[in-house]
């Protein structure tokens, strides 16, 4: 299934720049935290500090580029927004060196620190995983750091169907994660398919659609269709985040 297209870097764009305005303050936070230690930096919590802060800033930017490529955007988003991020943080610090290096995962599902999964097997999974190399130096105090950031929006789709002749009631439950943890969803649409047909069909208000959202990241939808007794169904979502997943399934017959 190709990446959705439309509102292709509006969002994360948006993001982008929201996750550098964040590192800034961010930052600008820690290096006065420097200021008023710049006896030499030897209490370890200044750079425990500026780690952390760091280490958000990273993750935001991943988020961000995460949300413009599932969005549309091209996979080398990732990394020049990470290496954005690494000319920024070391051109910030003045008194104290910072290096950030950045290494995304290129080992199967991943490629390019890009994983998206958008398969027919009722799971669809849009994630990024990077590996970071983090160092803090100031005179003869060293502070070095290595971690790895994944960020993963995972959408779970189950759909029956029921009723004679070509009218189906559906059920659909629909449950969105991010890292694993339940979340909610930005927006959840669904379309569905014929065995014999190429295009899919959006439902909306016309096939009855109903959705119920119990808040803890799960989504009930109930809806009628004009199908065979097996077809596809896919929702098409994008989490707080806005990162963009596709989850498709055949719907059982019951």
């Amino acid at each position: 299934m190709k990446r959705k297209s439309t509102r292709s870097n509006n969002s994360g764009q948006a993001l982008i720049i929201a996750s550098l305005v964040i590192t800034m303050l961010l930052l600008s936070t820690v290096y006065y935290v420097f200021e008023i230690n710049k006896d030499g930096l030897k209490d370890e919590m200044t750079f425990e500090y500026a780690f952390l802060a760091t280490k958000l800033s990273a993750t935001n930017a991943i988020t961000s580029a995460l949300a413009n490529i599932s969005n549309g955007g091209e996979p080398t988003v990732l990394l020049t927004d990470l290496n954005k991020l690494a000319s920024v943080i070391r051109n910030h610090y003045y008194e104290t060196k910072c290096d950030l290096s950045s290494i995304p995962l290129n080992v199967t599902p991943y490629q390019d620190g890009i994983r998206i999964s958008w398969n027919s097997n009722g799971s669809g999974i849009t994630s990024a995983y990077v590996d970071f190399v983090m160092n803090f130096s100031e005179l003869s105090t060293q502070y070095d750091s290595e971690y790895s950031t994944n960020i993963t929006t995972t959408l779970n789709i189950e759909g029956t169907s029921a009723g004679s002749g070509n009218v189906k009631s559906v059920n659909v439950t629909c449950r969105m994660y991010n890292e694993g943890e339940p979340a909610l969803a930005n927006s959840i649409r669904l379309f569905y398919q014929n065995e014999t047909e190429g295009s899919w069909t959006v439902v909306d208000l016309s096939n009855n659609l109903n959705t119920i959202d119990y808040g803890n990241g799960t989504y009930f939808m109930s809806f009628n269709v004009y199908a065979q007794n097996s077809f596809q169904i896919s929702a098409r979502s994008q989490d707080l985040r806005d990162i963009f997943v596709v989850a498709n399934t055949t719907c059982s017959f019951v």
